[in-house]
């Protein structure tokens, strides 16, 4: 992929004479940056642009050329493909639309330039796109006009699957002095994707950052373990996560919806940053290219008393505790200071009455020494004189972020042409927001944890599994072209290790009350029924047998019912287990991320909370209870308010237990263990209803 950025030979195709023709656009983008490699024009009409003679074919470029850039219209490409193909041109970027985002035939197309490149070897960009930029070497390619102002050169690099945001998010960077390295408009992504750009720039020396803009991902697996294994910070706008947006998704760039609360999991698990809004993309791009809050200990310095109240609320709010400065600090402020000292010194530190600039720069650096793991400065002007100190001011706040490894935040309040002058002028980052900057240190203070903890993990932990006995009930279901039963689903579950309430299948009366001689009563009766099947929708279900007689009572009319339904399985005599917190306990394979497991609460919780964490399996022991302590009602499992602490280490064996389940039997689509009962802690946990989904369901 080296050469697609650094070529040293491209051509233009699709270029003519017209001022509003879209090739001389791209023609005027590449001569006005600066490119110094040789261009070649190739357009039908023949002519000149930009003092270059315009090669009426393909066929007429000379040998050597590295990349080939195409906006001709999309019925041509095909051909146009198979020309490069000719002249040895291995890498193409296409920027013309009409494809699978437009109509079916256009889809059809989309499959024939695919399978001509392949021919080739050629590996395509696009179609669908603006192209590609690099500013180590000036090239930039796309076919609207560029303000130069707006794109400069820097570490930030960006993949946008519309060329739209791809021209919004470069303007938003270039109005904050971000300049960026490698761009790429990867449209509708034909052939390659964002894995393989990702791939090419983790290793890239000119890139530190890298912007993901996706309406759709095409390999979530590959996207996090990418992520995994590189220290550069890694944000994504993922859009496209209603069902009301898909079709408007669709109709652009070929995308299709993914489970939103699926990519969160997963991005967050893999230790991407995700940004809802463009805001966000270049705040956190901010705060990221400054060291990383290490900690929660938070410095809140202030020019402004109730400023200094409302940040402290934002800080609360993200989950940041106000250092304590000692004494001896306070002191030397309070003594230090030229004001009239007649505000009580504290964390949030408000300097009110105080108007030395140099001695900002003083009580900050006194602060990084303190046990503060990070500082938030309000920033505020009230003349030009204090507009010039400020910049003096930050760029000291700079140096003093490399040299103690923390990171000022510093949220600037001016009128607005003062503050875009500041934004133009500095390298280091301003916020105008106290919101914005709070929680751009909550994602630096979130993704160093992450990214440490990624670092640390253990490996996947392995457990005793009865595989030959799950191994032929999986073989015998899809032999026999049918869904797994109930009572199926519950040996599979005990055979992979968690703990299942004690039950038999029995088929009359007399064979149920032996069984209930063994386990004791109370009992649930259930229906054998096949877990597509839900037994409340046919009453399938009775709970609380206290005796022989409820016991025959209930077992004739379920099996009754049974018949009616065409279920002959026999019915289910299991153990009622009546103490403990109802648990769900979940999986399934995403058609993105494959195997995904859910953990949360049931009963009136699940109705009233809708209370679950997802994780993409497998899943190593910290991210289990990272799952079991997301759930808002984990208080409860730890014993709040003079509650009994439920067995947490059991509900992790079982997640763990579930999660080798999903990821060793590929057969399994879909698992259902509702409810698991959670007992107190010491005493375990069991399932006692679960439901399997195969490849045949």
């Amino acid at each position: 992929m080296h050469k697609l950025f650094y070529p040293e030979c491209i051509a233009v195709i699709g270029v003519s004479e017209r001022e509003v023709n879209m090739g001389r656009l791209i023609m005027k983008n590449i001569f006005e940056f600066g490119y110094t490699g040789e261009v070649f024009p190739v357009g039908r009409d023949g002519g000149t642009v930009f003092g270059r003679d315009i090669l009426p074919s393909v066929t007429d470029l000379p040998k050597g050329i590295d990349v080939a850039i195409v906006i001709t219209p999309s019925a041509i490409i095909p051909e146009i493909i198979n020309e490069c193909g000719h002249k040895g041109i291995k890498w193409i970027v296409i920027e013309s639309g009409g494809f699978g985002e437009f109509s079916e035939s256009g889809k059809h197309l989309g499959n024939n330039v695919l399978q001509a490149a392949k021919k080739w070897g050629i590996r395509m960009v696009g179609p669908n796109g603006l192209g590609i930029i690099n500013m180590d070497n000036s090239l930039v390619t796309p076919f609207v006009t560029i303000q130069g102002e707006a794109l400069k050169k820097g570490k930030v690099a960006i993949l946008s699957q519309s060329g739209g945001v791809l021209f919004g998010l470069i303007n938003l960077l270039g109005s904050n002095n971000i300049g960026v390295s490698k761009v790429v408009s990867i449209g509708n992504k034909l052939d390659l994707d964002e894995i393989d750009y990702l791939t090419y720039l983790i290793d890239d020396k000119e890139t530190e950052i890298i912007v993901l803009y996706l309406e759709g991902i095409s390999n979530g697996r590959k996207l996090m373990d990418i992520a995994k294994r590189t220290t550069k910070p890694i944000i994504v706008q993922k859009t496209n996560r209603y069902a009301s947006s898909n079709q408007i998704a669709r109709f652009h760039t070929e995308a299709l919806a993914t489970d939103d609360r699926v990519v969160d999991a997963a991005l967050k698990q893999a230790g991407i940053v995700r940004a809802r809004t463009f805001r966000e993309v270049v705040d956190f791009v901010k705060i990221l290219s400054i060291p990383p809050m290490k900690g929660n200990n938070l410095a809140i310095i202030s020019r402004s008393g109730g400023i200094a109240i409302s940040i402290a609320d934002f800080a609360s709010e993200y989950g940041f505790r106000l250092s304590s400065f000692s004494e001896s600090f306070l002191r030397h402020v309070q003594d230090t200071s030229k004001g009239a000292n007649v505000i009580k010194r504290t964390n949030p530190l408000d300097l009110g009455d105080v108007f030395d600039f140099d001695f900002y720069a003083e009580l900050t650096e006194d602060i990084m020494n303190e046990k503060a793991d990070g500082v938030l400065f309000q920033l505020g002007t009230t003349s030009d004189m204090e507009v010039e100190a400020s910049i003096a001011l930050v760029e000291t706040f700079d140096h003093l972020a490399g040299k103690y490894q923390k990171p000022i935040s510093v949220y600037f309040l001016s009128d607005e042409q003062s503050t875009a002058y500041l934004k133009r002028v500095l390298n280091y980052p301003l916020f105008t927001d106290p919101a914005e900057a709070m929680l751009a240190l909550a994602v630096s203070r979130d993704h160093y944890r992450q990214n440490r903890e990624i670092e640390q993990d253990e490996s996947f932990p392995l457990f005793s599994v009865d595989d030959t006995t799950i191994s032929n009930i999986l073989e015998r279901a899809c032999k026999e072209k049918r869904y797994l039963v109930l009572s199926e689903a519950l040996e599979i579950t005990k055979a992979a290790g968690i703990d299942t309430a004690p039950y038999a299948v029995c088929s009359d009366p007399d064979q149920a009350i032996e069984w209930a001689d063994r386990f004791g009563y109370p009992l649930a009766l259930k229906i054998d029924v096949p877990s597509i099947v839900h037994k409340t929708d046919i009453q399938g279900i009775a709970l609380n047998i206290a005796d022989h007689q409820a016991l025959r009572q209930g077992f004739n009319t379920l099996l009754a019912r049974a018949r009616e339904n065409g279920f002959g399985n026999g019915i289910v005599v299991q153990k009622w287990i009546s103490q403990g917190t109802e648990i769900i306990l979940g999986g399934k394979v995403d058609e993105t991320f494959g195997p995904v497991g859910v953990v949360g609460f049931g009963g009136i919780y699940a109705e009233t909370y809708n209370d679950t964490s997802l994780g993409i399996l497998p899943l190593t022991e910290k991210e289990a209870d990272a799952l079991i302590a997301g759930l808002i009602g984990y208080p409860v499992l730890t014993g709040i308010r003079g509650q009994a602490r439920r067995d947490i280490p059991e509900l992790r064996g079982a997640i763990l237990r579930l999660s080798r389940l999903m990821v060793d039997f590929n057969e399994i689509k879909g698992i259902d263990i509702n409810p698991f009962i959670l007992m107190d802690d010491g005493k375990g946990g069991f399932a006692v209803d679960a439901r399997i989904l195969t490849g045949q369901s």
